[in-house]
């Protein structure tokens, strides 16, 4: 048996030796350029996605975003259908001719009519500055007053004289200031005592104090009584008699009761197939449109009021950032398009359109004018006003085999 081959370092000859370790650096050399290559690899794979990951951002970012536009009746026809499109192929729509309302869910009660009526009448309220009534809760007073903390005035704390308007129990005031005036009437002076909240915030130097307030009554308001000449002099457009604004009010209100309960059983129970991506579109460039003068309205209120804007940008308006909300309106915008789709199908599945003359001589029946009429169309389009006569004429049809119990 031949002996095996020796071959550590000691026994090889000095050439051999540092061919070998060449061999071994060379192999070492091939190993790092392999891993670098590799790593190489990994790194541009990485760099490949991260920048496809930021061009499909901004694809999305560009697809997603919004332009506003005022053109309502865009994508609607002049009797406001959606535009190239055949609604009842769109939808599954429900059996809209075998539906049964909750009489409980439309009615509307006495009790709801008469405080209509109220609310109608306190805004007819005129001040007596000379009624011998006591005050009591719920009732709207005339104040002034002055306010000390340690016998020493306060800033904010006088009415200077100007008089304030209260309603008692409202919570206007702190601790119990309202309650105190009860029981009193017009002309009295009376000394309020209350304590000011440890985290009181409007002015923190008085958190926690006990104040005294003069209060004098300078009057207390009366609502007037709801009788024919009140109806005559202030609700004549809708009645001429007290039974009849009551008759008004009890056959509008479930009338809209209806509409809305309908309306929103109509939506529930159909399914959309596909949701027309034209319309779909506009009703976002609209949508987004109508908040954004929404938003510079209010700021503009604000600051003739008060001096300074309620809101720091259309973002702060919203509550989310402009790229949230574009995306949010897919959403608040496919349940505007389903409904109109919903009536739109039920016109077409009943083979029926509607006319200028149709809305015209709804308007006159509804508001008693067709004045407002050109207005619409001057501002949103013929397409867009005709879009509500159809909900409306699509509500009528349903209605009419609805059975209410």
């Amino acid at each position: 048996m031949k002996k095996k081959e020796q071959t550590d370092d000691k026994n090889l000859s000095l050439s051999k030796q540092k061919r070998l370790e060449r061999q071994k650096k060379q192999k070492k050399h091939k190993q790092k350029i392999l891993i670098w290559k590799i790593a190489g690899t990994v790194l541009a794979a990485l760099v490949a996605a991260g920048i496809i990951f930021l061009i499909v951002q901004q694809i999305y970012k560009a697809y997603s975003k919004v332009t506003p536009s005022s053109e309502f009746s865009a994508q609607l026809t002049d009797d406001g259908f959606i535009e190239d499109v055949t609604a009842s192929s769109q939808l599954t729509l429900c059996d809209y001719k075998n539906i049964t309302v909750p009489l409980d869910e439309v009615e509307y009660t006495d009790d709801e009519m008469e405080q209509d009526i109220q609310n109608t009448l306190d805004q007819h309220q005129t001040l007596n500055t000379e009624s011998t009534a006591e005050i009591a809760d719920g009732d709207k007073v005339n104040i002034d007053y002055v306010g000390t903390v340690d016998g020493v005035e306060f800033d904010g704390g006088n009415s200077n004289g100007e008089g304030y308007d209260l309603t008692i129990g409202s919570g206007t005031f702190i601790d119990d200031f309202e309650q105190q005036l009860i029981g009193h009437v017009v002309g009295d002076n009376v000394t309020v005592d209350v304590t000011f909240p440890d985290d009181y915030s409007n002015d923190t130097s008085l958190a926690g104090k006990d104040a005294s307030f003069a209060v004098t009554i300078n009057g207390i308001y009366e609502s007037p009584a709801f009788d024919d000449d009140f109806v005559k002099e202030n609700l004549s457009d809708y009645a001429d008699s007290a039974d009849g604004y009551r008759q008004y009010l009890k056959d509008t209100n479930y009338q809209s009761n209806l509409d809305t309960w309908i309306a929103q059983y109509l939506v529930d129970h159909t399914t959309v197939k596909h949701y027309p991506k034209a319309y779909l579109k506009n009703l976002k460039a609209t949508q987004k449109y109508s908040d954004q003068n929404s938003y510079e309205y209010m700021n503009q209120l604000y600051t003739s009021y008060y001096g300074s804007s309620v809101y720091d940008s259309f973002e702060d308006y919203v509550g989310m950032s402009e790229e949230e909300y574009d995306i949010s309106l897919n959403d608040t915008c496919k349940s505007i398009e389903k409904e109109a789709m919903v009536y739109q199908a039920i016109l077409e599945t009943e083979g029926l359109t509607v006319t200028e003359d149709d809305y015209k001589a709804y308007l006159t029946e509804t508001n008693g004018s067709s004045d407002s009429y050109d207005t619409q169309v001057s501002q949103y389009g013929k397409g867009y006003a005709m879009q509500t006569m159809v909900r409306v004429k699509a509500l009528e049809i349903v209605e009419e085999y609805a059975v209410v119990e």
